[in-house]
């Protein structure tokens, strides 16, 4: 048996342990993208809910050391460690990034745990308050969403501050209070443990599932706001597309402008060279604009042979001379695919939609077919601004 073979039993934990140690790190770049926010909007609240229940223990706590007389010291330390409860909790809302939220939220809990053996050094004591306030530190850890890594250090710390206090000074405590104190702190920390990465670990799962959820429906969205056979939008796409990309060119200050085209004697193309060789065509006016494929300016095939183009700016007639003389490789026997377009232009703020601008460029088309196609019409929109 190979020494692979051996050890394959291991892979499933140490995928396991990968998974929960941290809690920004995921399996792809996308997947970290997306997740980035979520995690630290779920950072965020997690100490914000440890520092609110932490500040209510912590006052009352020094509520009922006040109140039973078990001396100044306890007073002083609960009121001191609520006010730092409080000033993280206030805190939590203005951090941005994941690994300061988590620093705030490990500061207070080992803050909270040396304070309290500080505390039991001082009274020579383990006081029932005390050991109460040792649990509540443990069971508090569960409350962030943070990775195992980051718990793990936390629960260590308070565990190996207590363990070398009460070890350094065993002589003032009772062999019964350290026993109960080390069991106390190791069944929470395991517990605790046990819990972050739980949490965790249904927390990746749920941002990767619903990553994948979203992402499938971007998929399919994208396909239905496709066309099949050229990969250029189609109307649907166009119709609700229109108002937000003339919105953001005048945002810009930049004119608009709405074209519509079709290949001249595209049904002769068909018969003479077939329809295969007419595909190629249409196709190649998708390549041909390929350049506008940004988010404010693309082509779009209305069917059959009819195109529609937005674009901005005023340059606009030279760049599809440019993309238009691109088809010239194209040409077979002899013959290079023509276009008739009817362009129309409207300064930014103007008020228009898409059916108007397609009645306008639909007019302008037919004139340049009139004038006997291969001819570019072009006109400014004369309708009102804003």
């Amino acid at each position: 048996m190979s020494t692979r073979s051996t050890f394959d039993w291991l892979d499933a934990p140490r995928a396991a342990l990968r998974n929960v140690w941290s809690s920004t790190t995921f399996s792809g770049s996308a997947l970290s993208a997306y997740a980035e926010p979520h995690i630290t909007r779920d950072t965020r609240d997690g100490i914000a809910l440890l520092s609110l229940v932490a500040l209510l223990f912590l006052a009352t706590a020094a509520l009922l050391c006040s109140v039973f007389q078990l001396g100044t010291g306890y007073v002083y330390t609960y009121a001191v460690l609520t006010a730092l409860a409080l000033h993280i909790h206030l805190s939590a809302g203005r951090v941005a990034q994941v690994r300061a939220l988590n620093l705030l939220g490990m500061l207070l809990l080992i803050v909270c745990g040396s304070s309290l053996v500080l505390l039991a050094q001082r009274s020579g004591q383990l006081h029932m308050m005390l050991l109460l306030s040792v649990a509540v530190l443990f069971m508090l850890v569960p409350v962030v969403p943070w990775g195992l890594r980051e718990a793990g250090m936390t629960t260590g710390a308070i565990y190996l501050m207590f363990t070398a206090s009460t070890w350094l000074s065993r002589t003032r405590f009772s062999a019964l209070d350290l026993w109960v104190l080390q069991f106390l702190m190791l069944v929470a920390a395991l517990i605790a443990l046990a819990l972050v990465s739980r949490a965790l670990g249904l927390r990746k799962h749920d941002l990767t599932m619903r990553f994948g959820l979203e992402q499938a429906h971007l998929d399919m969205s994208e396909l239905a706001n496709r066309d099949h056979l050229t990969g250029a939008f189609n109307r649907r796409f166009l119709e609700q597309d229109f108002d937000r990309v003339v919105a953001a060119h005048h945002r810009a200050g930049l004119r608009s402008c709405f074209g519509l085209f079709d290949l001249d004697r595209f049904k002769a193309i068909n018969d003479n060279f077939g329809h295969l060789h007419g595909d190629r065509v249409l196709q190649a006016m998708q390549q041909a604009f390929a350049g506008l494929a940004g988010p404010d300016e693309y082509l779009v095939r209305l069917g059959g042979d009819e195109f529609a183009l937005l674009m901005c700016g005023d340059a606009v007639r030279q760049r599809i001379r440019a993309a238009l003389d691109s088809l010239a490789g194209l040409a077979v026997g002899g013959a290079m695919p023509t276009v008739s377009l009817g362009l129309i232009t409207f300064a930014p703020h103007t008020a228009i939609d898409i059916d108007q601008a397609y009645k306008l460029a639909d007019a302008l088309l037919y004139q340049a077919k009139r004038d006997g196609g291969n001819h570019v019409c072009e006109q400014a929109a004369a309708l009102e601004c804003d």
